[in-house]
């Protein structure tokens, strides 16, 4: 009868064998488990076995991070973790929201931390003195013009002091002037009389176009007035002092409207003042007549 063979093909002894034959059939059947078994030997701890084939008992020790996931560490921004069962890694960034509208803004090197909405209409602005932020919700600061003073006209010059300092550029609007008697309307700042103001004017007479330059002049015109106070013949004009908080070269732009007794009067002009310091009151002035009417806007332009 044949030695029966197990799944491995180790030959196991026969138990028709004689006496005399089973050492030599157990010989080989342990060659052939310890043959088989080979693959089983060593590694070192921590390893696992791996198959490297479909043959039986093709194993090989490998490392037991290789290929799989023995552990897992919770980095910035992420709560959790750990290196075995069931593992739960949670967003701490989400986490920190706690009303709609939150939002998470860093505090540091790997910090961060919650800001809540602000109110209607404000808006998110930088601002280092916040701690630890860096950020805020804030009222814009309101742009546009704001009226800054209103302001009749009467006697020969009429002065608009303690301008705010608080805006870009101011600009001025003179309207229903009349005098007593034909006149240039002009414009000074600060008080200052001395030959501090250039102008250069392009002015319209009874369709007659002239050009004028002027240099080194004690005021700017910005129209001419006179003592009609029909609606169409009263004087008005308006004028920008662009960046009226700097202390050297402040410029005006301005454009006028007027009647000198016979013909309507047009004029553009630009201006420039050698200034000294910032635009802090502001005079308009007629040159040997007197206002009869007439009201000056100030709005400070943001």
């Amino acid at each position: 009868m044949a030695n029966p063979t197990t799944y491995f093909g180790w030959v196991m002894p026969n138990s028709a064998d004689l006496v005399t034959d089973l050492p030599a059939d157990f010989n080989v059947f342990g060659q052939g488990v310890d043959t088989s078994m080979q693959y089983l030997l060593g590694g070192t701890t921590g390893q696992v076995l791996s198959k490297t084939s479909a043959t039986n008992m093709a194993f090989t020790w490998i490392n037991n991070d290789q290929g799989d996931i023995t552990g897992v560490t919770a980095g910035t921004g992420i709560s959790g973790g750990g290196t075995s069962g069931t593992v739960t890694v949670t967003n701490s960034m989400a986490t920190e929201i706690t009303a709609a509208g939150d939002i998470i803004v860093g505090t540091g090197s790997g910090t961060f931390d919650n800001l809540p909405i602000g109110t209607t209409a404000q808006v998110l602005t930088a601002d280092t003195t916040v701690s630890p932020y860096k950020v805020k919700w804030a009222t814009p600061s309101s742009g546009g013009f704001t009226l800054l003073s209103t302001t009749a006209l009467t006697g020969a010059s009429v002065t608009v002091s303690s301008i705010s300092q608080s805006y870009k550029h101011l600009f001025v609007v003179i309207n229903g002037i009349y005098l007593n008697g034909v006149d240039d309307i002009g414009i000074r700042y600060n008080g200052d009389s001395g030959s501090n103001y250039s102008e250069t004017m392009i002015r319209n007479i009874g369709n007659t176009l002239t050009g004028v330059n002027t240099a080194a002049s004690n005021y700017w015109r910005l129209t001419v007035g006179s003592t009609s106070t029909s609606w169409d013949n009263l004087s008005t004009g308006s004028f920008w002092v662009l960046r009226y908080t700097d202390t050297t070269n402040i410029e005006s732009v301005s454009s006028g409207k007027g009647f000198d007794g016979t013909n309507k009067a047009f004029y553009v002009t630009e201006s420039r003042y050698n200034a000294s310091a910032a635009v802090t009151s502001l005079t308009i002035r007629c040159t040997s007549q007197t206002f009869s009417a007439g009201t000056i806007y100030i709005y400070g332009v943001s």
